[in-house]
């Protein structure tokens, strides 16, 4: 990491890349003096800069500081994805696409919606979502199968904010059932006449790192066939990404 003399005239482009650049050789998240101690710029500047880029969503809020949002890979995503995702997904989609024929997408979460990385173009046309795209977590399978085993309590409480009595208790009580099954259905939730299945891809910790799903048209896709399909998918790529780390 370098560390600039900010006495000297530097951009403000500059001093945005060096504090990126620092969140992002924290492995983590990181602190507003641990910043300005890093690149050298005041720390009163650091927490203007900060404060900028998480409202723009390049930066966001941990309980430990900041650490890299999802910004800038959204802006990239129909071009990129995240490559060790996509390497271990790859082969499981391909399996999966031959076993339903149906829309696939994997999604990670963004702070109250998903945020689709990979696509797979099924019969529905036009496609309900594809890379780069965010859907709500609240409605979609992808959502709902990350939430059910998301362990962070404001996470929670951020999604459900806004919503009436009667969907909170709802929305709880579908969450339990997906936490015992794992897997979530939306029926014609998010989209008119699309029916979603999803189940969650788990960190070693069994923290939700993202979503498989497979959506088709509701008159003729059968949910119930799809569950063990879509469970299966999730879980090879869930060994897939833990050999990866391992």
């Amino acid at each position: 990491m370098r560390t600039a003399q900010w006495s000297e005239p530097v951009s403000v482009l500059d001093r945005i890349i060096a504090v990126l650049e620092a969140v992002r050789e924290s492995h983590g998240s990181t602190t507003i003096t641990q910043i300005a101690r890093a690149t050298g710029i005041p720390k009163s500047t650091v927490s203007r800069l900060v404060a900028d880029l998480v409202r723009q969503r390049y930066l966001s809020r941990t309980d430990d500081g900041v650490g890299i949002g999802l910004r800038l890979f959204e802006l990239g995503a129909r071009t990129s994805t995240p490559r060790r995702l996509t390497v271990a997904a790859l082969p499981v989609l391909a399996e999966l696409f031959n076993a339903t024929g149906e829309h696939l997408n994997v999604a990670v979460r963004d702070g109250r919606d998903m945020l689709s990385v990979i696509s797979v173009r099924g019969r529905l046309r036009p496609a309900p979502s594809r890379a780069g795209v965010r859907v709500p977590s609240a409605t979609t399978a992808l959502g709902k199968a990350v939430l059910a085993f998301t362990t962070e309590e404001s996470v929670l409480r951020r999604i459900t904010t806004g919503l009436d009595p009667r969907a909170r208790h709802a929305l709880e009580r579908e969450l339990a059932e997906v936490r015992t099954s794992s897997v979530a259905i939306d029926r014609c939730q998010t989209f008119p006449g699309v029916v979603g299945v999803a189940s969650p891809i788990l960190s070693p910790e069994h923290q939700p790192v993202a979503a498989i799903s497979v959506a088709g048209p509701v008159a003729d896709m059968d949910a119930e066939r799809m569950v063990p399909l879509v469970r299966r998918a999730a879980l090879a790529l869930t060994h897939r990404l833990a050999l990866q780390v391992a």
